[in-house]
């Protein structure tokens, strides 16, 4: 690591993913950790990802230090619950501490084409006054007023499920009653769904997808 002395680093299956922050001064680098410590945790995290796309992904935010002799070792659990020292690869430097962390899973957006975060998209979602209809199908979310149909996309079938709970669960608590959810549509909807979405210049094979990588 350079350019620093204290570092925040974001790991991921305990592999480095990031450093988040730098700095040559540790009064710095704790007023970074606090607000980080601090951060309000979006809705919609990222699950699963890895060489193998489907592997559970454990996230952890660490703060490390210079090394020295009189540095004392920091201990995390691991997949077993036995208490570990918590070590990096470059001996110069120590991990002082270390908390579990998280990081935040986007959604494709086919209106715009582009991935957007989660807030993003309840903005468009909110303002719906109509009756409007919330449903999946494979791994994307649909969200229906009459013929007029947002789309948005997931990696798999599993986040396109959690977003819909997720969702369900926000507008619920904000008392929007002109929304309904649909978790399982017939293979009668399906069908008119697909001639549908068609019509409106989307791809079959895009639309029988169940996963995005």
């Amino acid at each position: 690591m350079k350019n620093g002395k204290y570092f925040i680093v974001l790991f991921c299956n305990q592999k480095r993913v990031k450093i988040l922050h730098r700095s040559m001064r540790r009064t710095t680098a704790y007023e970074y950790w606090r607000e980080f410590k601090t951060q309000q945790v979006p809705p919609f995290l990222k699950q699963q990802g890895g060489e193998r796309k489907k592997n559970e992904l454990v996230f952890e935010l660490a703060l490390i230090f210079p090394n020295n002799r009189w540095a004392t070792a920091t201990y995390v659990r691991d997949s077993l619950g036995r208490n570990q020292p918590a070590i990096i690869e470059n001996d110069k430097f120590r991990i002082k501490e270390i908390i579990p962390y998280w990081q935040e899973e986007q959604i494709y957006d086919y209106q715009i084409k582009k991935r957007i975060r989660y807030h993003v998209m309840m903005e468009q979602i909110l303002p719906i006054t109509e009756v409007a209809q919330i449903f999946t199908l494979n791994n994307k979310l649909f969200v229906q007023v009459d013929d007029d149909i947002k789309l948005f996309g997931n990696k798999n079938i599993n986040d396109a499920n959690r977003l819909f709970e997720i969702v369900k669960k926000d507008l619920v608590s904000r008392k929007k009653g002109n929304f309904f959810f649909v978790k399982d549509i017939t293979t009668h909807q399906r069908s008119l769904l697909y001639k549908l979405l068609e019509s409106k210049g989307f791809k079959k094979e895009e639309l029988f997808r169940h996963y995005s990588y």
